[in-house]
C-alpha cells in the first residue's frame, strides 16, 4: 500500500513540477510571440499581391480556408477581415478570426489586429522590406494574448507550434512566389 502512495506522490509532484514550469514559461518577455522572415526571389510589389490579396493568402496559409471582406472596404486602415481556418490541432474544427486592419502601407507594411471570440487577441505585421535586385525580405510578427486560463497555462506549447505553422507558412510563400 505504502508503495502506492509513493506512487501517486510522485507522479502528482511531477505533474505540479511540469505546470510551474508551463506557467513560468507563459511569464517570459517574449511570450505568446512568433516571428518568422525569408528572403524572396521577387519585388515587393510582387510579394505585397500576396500579403493583400485574400484569394491569395488561401494559397500559402496552412488551415486559411476562407476570407471574407466588406466589398465597400475590402483593404487598407479600417478595412475588416474575417480570417476562417481549418484548425488541424483540434480536430478540423472552423475557427473565425476577426482583424481589423490598422496599418496600412503598400507595398512595405500590413499590420491587423485580431481576435477570436473571445479565446485569444493579438496582432500581426507584415513587414516587406526591398533589398535590390528584385529581393524581398519578408518579415511576419505576431502576437497573442490568450483569455482562457488554460491556453494561457499552455501558451509556451501553443505558441512554439504557432511558430512553425508560421515558418512553414512563409517557406510555402516563398516557393509560389518565386514559381
Amino acid at each position: 500500500m505504502k508503495w502506492m502512495l509513493r506512487i501517486g506522490a510522485g507522479l502528482a509532484g511531477i505533474l505540479l513540477l511540469a505546470v510551474v514550469v508551463l506557467f513560468a514559461m507563459g511569464l517570459r518577455a517574449d511570450a505568446g510571440r512568433a516571428h518568422a522572415s525569408t528572403e524572396i526571389v521577387a519585388s515587393r510589389d510582387q510579394v505585397w499581391a500576396w500579403v493583400d490579396d485574400p484569394d491569395k493568402l488561401k494559397q500559402w496559409i496552412s488551415w486559411l480556408v476562407e476570407v471574407r471582406t466588406d466589398p465597400a472596404h475590402p483593404t487598407g486602415i479600417g478595412a475588416k477581415r474575417v480570417l476562417v481556418m481549418r484548425d488541424e490541432n483540434n480536430g478540423g474544427q472552423l475557427m473565425e478570426i476577426e482583424g481589423t486592419i490598422r496599418e496600412y502601407a503598400r507595398p512595405q507594411r500590413l499590420s491587423m489586429q485580431l481576435s477570436s471570440g473571445g479565446a485569444f487577441d493579438g496582432d500581426s505585421t507584415y513587414s516587406l522590406a526591398d533589398l535590390g535586385n528584385g529581393r524581398t525580405r519578408m518579415e511576419v510578427d505576431s502576437h497573442f494574448h490568450f483569455a482562457m486560463w488554460f491556453a494561457r497555462l499552455m501558451e509556451p506549447v501553443i505558441t512554439h507550434f504557432a511558430r512553425k505553422k508560421m515558418e512553414a507558412d512563409i517557406v510555402h510563400l516563398k516557393q509560389l512566389v518565386e514559381k
